[in-house]
């Protein structure tokens, strides 16, 4: 199943760099620990300012509000900041379970 996902806001001065809020249907897995997942209904997608690093936006778990769930980004794409090709890219990748990956 494709992901849909709604703009929320931008956000990017909780943050060092650009981010911004999507609500994501279905929700997004992510790891808690190895073997334990837990899903969201919102993502935060950041290009951080790392000085001497490639672009990248990563995406990660986040409440209604922004604030992170977890440190552990759900999907990184490198060599890019743009945050609307990389959230159009992640919506267009079927949803799978981390868990699975995880274990097989």
């Amino acid at each position: 199943m494709k992901r849909s996902l709604i703009f929320i806001k931008d956000i990017s001065e909780m943050y060092a760099g650009k981010a911004h809020l999507y609500k994501v249907y279905p929700p997004a897995e992510y790891l808690l620990n190895e073997g334990n997942s837990a899903l969201t209904d919102y993502v935060v997608a950041s290009v951080p300012m790392l000085p001497a690093h490639e672009p990248r936006v990563y995406l990660y778990p986040a409440d209604d509000q922004g604030r992170l769930l977890d440190w552990t980004d759900i999907m990184v794409f490198r060599g890019t900041s743009d945050i609307d090709a990389a959230v159009r890219q992640w919506a267009e990748t079927p949803a799978q379970s981390l868990v699975a990956k995880e274990s097989a």
